[in-house]
Formats: structure tokens, C-alpha cells, sequence
């Protein structure tokens, strides 16, 4: 099969198209036929060898390497006690992001059964492809008790709501009657307005403080950031008592973490660094697809390039910039 693979941390070029042999499912897992992988931040901190300093999802990676958090295509075949699916069913998938696994930068990935849910039939194989992590990421976040634990009438300011998570949040967020204020350049005022926002801030022309101030004297609820802590220094001076910061890890602009979460308790507050529960992905994957099947949200714009182009997207990634979401095609499926 074709991988995009890496023997070493580095910048992007190190991955590189290689043939490799297709894995094996192993007990309790499903071997997928990789249509469309979608491209997140996580994916260039495990190839930098962040995530392997910082504590993130990947930790170290076992060379050599394929990286990808999420694709959508069909089930190949299935391991021992890999139940509830069959050859040929659409899926979409999560990788288990353990450093060992291989994931969805290739034609081939092994899963586990438990990282695999049914593709909403309202969509194409390509707009599936943007579902899983920037979704999953979206949800959790604002309505996991622990995270966000957001209820109706409650407000919420989305920092980045032009990119994929940020896309998905805002749109959650007014399916479950939160008000919602948003933040993003003058490019997309539009399209994040047409995602159903009630505030727009525009960051480029606008103070966001003073303006969110205007239109929440008391402050919001929960500030949700999914651009990275040194874009908004500010946050916490956005909250109400006892609000939430929760701050998705991005791949340019996460901070000093521990010296904003003890100055968030100091003042408070608190500082939550997000990282999905794939523990209870299932859950909130079925969740999430009821309400896109039911046509409350629609995915973000995509942006496609071929797998060979993987140094591209992460370039483009680590940017920060990127309105929608990235998604390497990989193979043809049938619609």
C-alpha cells in the first residue's frame, strides 16, 4: 500500500510516499480502506516531535512512522472479537494515537473496533473525511461536564470559528440554545455569520475584549479558544465568576499551559486543556452524526489535496490560518 511515511522528527519533508505492507487487524480491531484522511495540528506535533516533549495525545512515536487522527472510507476486513460492523459498510474512524498504531496517511489503517462509527448518510465520502477529530473536539469541549459543561442560555465565545473545530462549535453550540460570539478575520465575517454566531468579531479590525465586553457586560460563560492561548492574552478577563477557559491544542500558539492554569485558579477561574475522551467518542460521534443527518449542521468547507501533498497541508497547518478543514485524498471509493 502507499503510506506517507517518516523515519525521524523533523519539518514536514521528512514523511515521504513509500510502498509498505498493508497491516494486519489484530484482535478486537477492523481494517479500513482509506478513502479521505483528514489533516489536524496533532498530526504535525507527533511528526515535529512536540508531542513527544509536551505531553501530548502521541507521545513518542515508534519509527517508522504514518500519522493521521481521522479518515473515512470502508471496512476491508475484521480482526477476532471485531463485532458490529461488516466488509464494505462506510465508516468513519479515529486512530488510537498510542505512537505504535499507523495512521490515516496511507490506503490501509488498523483500528479498533471501539474507534469506528457508522458514516452520516447525508454525506459523501469527502465530506465525511472532516467529521471525526474536529468534531468530536468541537463537542466535547462544549458540553462534556468536565470541559465546557455548557446548558441552554448560556454564553460562549468561540475564538477561531472560521476553521474546522472552531466551524463545528459554532454550530453546536446554537443546536443546544447557547449564545454565541465569535471571533475571526475580515475574510470569513460572512461565512462564520452564516453559521449562526450572534456576535461577529472581527480580530484583524476589532478589540475583542472591548467588544465582547459590549455585547456581555458580565462576561461569558465559557471562552472557548481553538486558535492558542498567545492570540488571546486577555481570556480570562473575558470570563464571568467561575467561568471556563478550555483551549484546544493547536499546532502554533499554545503558551506556557501550567502557568496559565495556576493564574486561572488564582483568579477564580478555570484553565482546561483539551484533549478528546476516546473513551466516550462513540457516544458523541452518534450524537454528532444525528444532528448532521438531521441537517442542524453542515460540515466546513474542505480544502482536498492528494496524499503525496501531506508536507503541503502541514506547511499550511502550522500557518494557523486555514478556514475549514484540510483533507488528503487518498483512494477512490465508490459513492
Amino acid at each position: 500500500m502507499r503510506a506517507m511515511v517518516f523515519d525521524r522528527y523533523g519539518d514536514p519533508d521528512v514523511m515521504s510516499l513509500r510502498d509498505v505492507p498493508v497491516p494486519e487487524p489484530q484482535d478486537g480491531e477492523v481494517l479500513i480502506r482509506v478513502g479521505y484522511a483528514g489533516v489536524n495540528p496533532s498530526d504535525t506535533k507527533a511528526r515535529s516531535g512536540e508531542s513527544a516533549r509536551g505531553g501530548y495525545r502521541y507521545r513518542e512515536v515508534k519509527f517508522p512512522f504514518v500519522v493521521g487522527m481521522d479518515a473515512v472510507g470502508v471496512v476491508e476486513r475484521m480482526g477476532s472479537n471485531a463485532n458490529g460492523f461488516r466488509p464494505g459498510d462506510r465508516v468513519i474512524t479515529w486512530s488510537a494515537a498510542d505512537g505504535r498504531t499507523w495512521g490515516s496517511y496511507a490506503e490501509f489503517m488498523r483500528v479498533p473496533v471501539k474507534n469506528l462509527s457508522p458514516m452520516p448518510k447525508s454525506l459523501s465520502f469527502a465530506q465525511a473525511a472532516v467529521v471525526s477529530v474536529a468534531s468530536l473536539t468541537a463537542f466535547q469541549a462544549l458540553f462534556h461536564t468536565e470541559k465546557g459543561g455548557m446548558i441552554p442560555g448560556q454564553k460562549v465565545l468561540i475564538h477561531g470559528a472560521a476553521g474546522g473545530v472552531g466551524s463545528f462549535a459554532v454550530q453546536f453550540a446554537k443546536s443546544a440554545s447557547l449564545l454565541v460570539a465569535a471571533t475571526c478575520g475580515s475574510q470569513n465575517v460572512d461565512y462564520v455569520r452564516s453559521l449562526g454566531a450572534d456576535v461577529l468579531i472581527d480580530y484583524k479590525t476589532e478589540d475583542v475584549a472591548r467588544a465582547l465586553h459590549d455585547w456581555s457586560g458580565e462576561g461569558v460563560d465559557v471562552v472557548l479558544d481553538v486558535v492558542g492561548s498567545t492570540t488571546l492574552p486577555h481570556a480570562l478577563d473575558m470570563l464571568r465568576p467561575a467561568g471556563r477557559l478550555v483551549s484546544i491544542l493547536t499546532a502554533t500558539a499554545d503558551g506556557d499551559i501550567e502557568r496559565d492554569r495556576k493564574e486561572a485558579e488564582r483568579r477564580g477561574f478555570r484553565k482546561i486543556t483539551f484533549i478528546i475522551d476516546f473513551e466516550r467518542a462513540r457516544d458523541s460521534m452518534r450524537e454528532i452524526t444525528n444532528l448532521i443527518d438531521a441537517g442542524l449542521v453542515r460540515v466546513p468547507p474542505i480544502e482536498m489535496l492528494p496524499l503525496e501533498h501531506a508536507a503541503r497541508a502541514h506547511r499550511m497547518i502550522e500557518t494557523g490560518h486555514v478556514r475549514g478543514k484540510l483533507v488528503l485524498k487518498v483512494a477512490e471509493l465508490s459513492s
